[in-house]
């Protein structure tokens, strides 16, 4: 089975647009999600910025230990998450 097209699935939007009744539709708001959805975007970039400033403490020849306490956890929970990604020992 193939996923549709993004033209695909807009133009069975557009049919189903010109043929639903006015009366089935229902307003939803969607303002909470809408919320959700630019948090999560801000939590990706933080994280990419985290992970960036981590990758260039360890070129400075910083600690796992002083890495972690910047972060608020031990040293071995931020080498788990963040070592994978530097190069410097």
């Amino acid at each position: 089975m193939t996923k549709p097209t993004r033209a695909a699935r807009a133009a069975a939007l557009e049919d189903w647009a010109d043929e639903v009744d006015e009366a089935d539709l229902v307003e939803v708001d969607s303002a909470v999600l809408q919320h959700l959805g630019q948090l999560a975007a801000k939590r990706d970039t933080l994280e990419r910025d985290v992970r960036a400033a981590v990758e260039e403490a360890r070129r400075s020849k910083k600690s796992w230990s002083a890495i972690g306490a910047m972060l608020g956890v031990s040293k071995q929970a931020a080498q788990r998450k963040y070592s994978t990604r530097t190069n410097a020992a």
